[in-house]
């Protein structure tokens, strides 16, 4: 039997409602008895990251004990979906129903059609928090970390990104952008890695270890980097909640996102690896996420407006306000 996380969201018309109709779909769909189907506490959040003036949605998330494969459970929510009136015309507009799996088992998806574990569960409260009452102790298979520690780490202090780019001169605007519409400070780019020895002198004049941990910021760190070698010792700062590599545009438009950066999804652990993929040994964006720790995110840099809304969106999601509905 296969273990899979869901979350429930909506936001329109009646939304506890939705949601209760999804829960009794889903336990049948997937022929739940007893303990094979489980129901966090409802929560009430804003919307993150769509258009505006949207309703507040109503979140929950449910574990589910299944003989289905990952294909077949997704393809069992969409029709769920359409069931309860789902209709998808803008990117995280307002809905009747939203159902995504979050995790499987400890398999690592990476297809356009469907990613699991889900790419941005590691940078929700609305999800995480849920996920932790009810699945605490499972453990995500791209940063190694359990739900529980993803949640805890959004529970203190604000949210920050650090993003790795290939190009310094492309990316800092965009960043910098999106650190003004977020209301976080930008500290442009700055040291990736920690210092080398536990002097607490070393590092004084870093803004991010004077900075409020309470206060949002997003910095910036360019790759290639010369001064790092395959050999180097590399750790990404604890205090990251979130490190972005943000790719490269496609030079071209016939192969899918996911094809082309699958080398890069494979050293982040997004994707499993196959026979014959071998990693870089070129001091690039693809060599440092093999050390790259905790929460991570692929970010595609072909559209910049897109970049800047994703960051934002982020940021939002770390430090939104979540109530539990009793």
């Amino acid at each position: 039997m296969g273990r899979c996380l869901i979350s429930l969201g909506a936001n329109l018309g009646e939304p506890t409602e939705a949601i209760g109709q999804a829960q009794q779909r889903l336990s049948k769909a997937f022929r739940c008895t007893g303990n094979a189907f489980r129901l966090s506490n409802l929560y009430r959040t804003p919307a993150i990251g769509g258009p505006n003036g949207q309703p507040p949605f109503v979140n929950a998330v449910a574990t589910v004990e299944t003989s289905l494969n990952p294909w077949e459970c997704w393809q069992i929510i969409r029709q769920i979906e359409t069931d309860l009136g789902r209709v998808r015309q803008r990117r995280w507009e307002a809905r009747k129903i939203d159902l995504d799996i979050l995790l499987y088992d400890q398999l690592r998806i990476w297809t356009p059609q469907l990613k699991i574990p889900h790419p941005r569960m590691c940078m929700r409260r609305f999800i995480l928090l849920p996920a932790q009452e009810i699945a605490g102790d499972w453990v995500d298979p791209v940063s190694l970390l359990t739900v529980k520690t993803l949640a805890d780490s959004l529970r203190s202090g604000a949210g920050n990104v650090l993003v790795c780019a290939a190009a310094k001169a492309r990316a800092g605007p965009l960043l910098e952008e999106s650190a003004r519409l977020a209301g976080a400070t930008w500290y442009g780019e700055t040291s990736l890695a920690l210092p080398s020895n536990s002097d607490d002198r070393v590092g004084q004049t870093d803004p991010l270890r004077l900075g409020r941990s309470d206060s949002r910021w997003v910095c910036l760190r360019e790759y290639p980097d010369r001064s790092i070698t395959p050999d180097t010792p590399t750790a990404f700062r604890p205090d990251c909640k979130l490190v972005v590599f943000l790719t490269e545009p496609i030079p071209h438009d016939s192969v899918a996102w996911e094809d082309y950066h699958r080398q890069l999804a494979i050293e982040l652990r997004l994707r499993e690896s196959t026979q014959g993929s071998g990693g870089s040994n070129k001091p690039d964006i693809a060599h440092i996420a093999q050390k790259c720790t905790g929460a991570r995110y692929l970010l595609a840099g072909d559209d910049r407006a897109w970049v800047v809304h994703e960051i934002v969106a982020a940021l939002e999601a770390m430090d939104c306000p979540i109530e539990r509905i009793d």
